[in-house]
């Protein structure tokens, strides 16, 4: 073997990458700024919980001097109301992750007083840890035995004995895969349609593909529908299998109308298309293609909700989460498949719509740019 021959194509190879910036950049600066975000994430992300408590028994206990005291060193933050409406309309609409309702047994004297928990019930691991912080309390309080006491630990009916534990959304059958299950479906849905249209699209304009379609009779709107129809047909097509898998294989738990979630993974899938479309005009080769995988998909996976919630994120990250469609097919979906919202909800109307203003846009983009292309 030839050192020197050896050596001679290394140094080929080296300078080919120090003659391109775009490849230059992807070796030193994305991994430097997407460990920092990550960093970043993990060390200012917030995961504080909110309990309600209302105590409507005529005699106060130490109940919530307890659980103050339990929360407090939890990082957790409790919120003492007046009447158990208000405590539940808290919970309804997602101030609370639940509420710990304490009433008078019905009985004078020195009975223990009925404690009731309803929990919110989108995050199991949020339902499970108030589960574990009450039942704790409970029986420090002296209101049940441990013996009477769930194993917190197992995803079971709930809090046994004087508890009455109840779900606004879910339920105790719902675990962190049927919790994580929505985004990762609108995560992978728009990661895969985009490497595939990307890289597909590229193709077709570094072949001459496109330069032929412009010889034909053909006109330029025929030839911009074909392509998005095209690409568009086989995102359905990878959509319909995303959602199989989790549904069948995977057996996640939903509440809502799987014909929305298919519209969201849908509308999400065209937006994908259009994107990969965009931004392909960009590389020149596929190498430069996968790299905007960095820089379009890894931080929408951290900053949309899959891995982090975006309320816990410190406020400047919320304003950058929101300028991703990511987030919003990831709230919608998980909307729909956590808290059974239908089109009459608010919130998923507010996401899906903001998710079809992206897809339109995306589409614009796509169309000016395949249009220049055959200018």
């Amino acid at each position: 073997m030839d050192k020197g021959r050896t050596w001679a194509i290394a140094l080929r190879i080296v300078r080919q990458f120090r003659r391109d910036p775009r490849t230059l950049a992807l070796i030193v600066i994305v991994p430097a700024l997407v460990l920092s975000l990550v960093g970043y994430l993990l060390r200012s992300t917030e995961n504080s919980i909110s309990l309600a408590a209302v105590d409507e028994t005529s005699t106060p206990g130490p109940m919530l001097t307890l659980l103050e005291r339990a929360l407090g060193q939890a990082g957790w933050d409790l919120r003492v109301l007046s009447t158990e409406e208000e405590a539940l309309a808290a919970v309804d609409a997602g101030d609370v992750g639940g509420a710990l309702i304490l009433k008078a047994s019905g009985s004078e004297g020195t009975a223990a007083p009925n404690v009731r928990l309803v929990l919110e019930g989108s995050n199991p691991q949020k339902s499970q840890a108030i589960r574990r912080v009450v039942s704790q309390v409970v029986m420090f309080a002296g209101l049940i035995s441990p013996a009477q006491l769930p194993d917190t630990s197992a995803t079971g009916e709930g809090v046994s004995g004087q508890v009455e534990t109840t779900y606004v959304h879910g339920g105790p059958q719902f675990d962190t895969v049927d919790f994580q299950a929505p985004p990762l479906i609108g995560f992978f849905a728009f990661f895969f349609v985009f490497l595939l249209t990307a890289v597909s699209f590229l193709r077709e304009r570094t072949g001459g593909t496109l330069e032929r379609l412009m010889v034909t009779p053909a006109r330029r709107a025929e030839v911009v529908l074909g392509y998005m129809l095209g690409f568009s047909v086989l995102a359905v097509l990878q959509a319909v299998i995303i959602l199989l898998v989790a549904l069948l294989v995977l057996n996640i738990n939903y509440v809502g109308n799987l014909g929305i979630v298919f519209l969201i993974v849908i509308t999400l899938t065209i937006a994908a298309v259009n994107l990969g479309i965009f931004l392909s005009t960009f590389a020149r080769n596929e190498l430069q293609a996968i790299q905007f995988i960095p820089l379009v998909i890894v931080p929408q996976g951290l900053l949309s909700g899959v891995v982090w919630q975006i309320e816990s994120m410190p406020r400047w990250l919320q304003g950058v989460a929101h300028a991703m469609p990511l987030t919003y097919s990831n709230q919608a979906l998980r909307g729909v498949m956590l808290e059974a919202q239908g089109l009459t909800s608010g919130d998923l109307l507010l996401n899906f719509g903001v998710l079809l203003v992206f897809a339109a846009f995306f589409v614009l983009l796509s169309s000016l740019t395949l249009r220049q292309r055959m200018d």
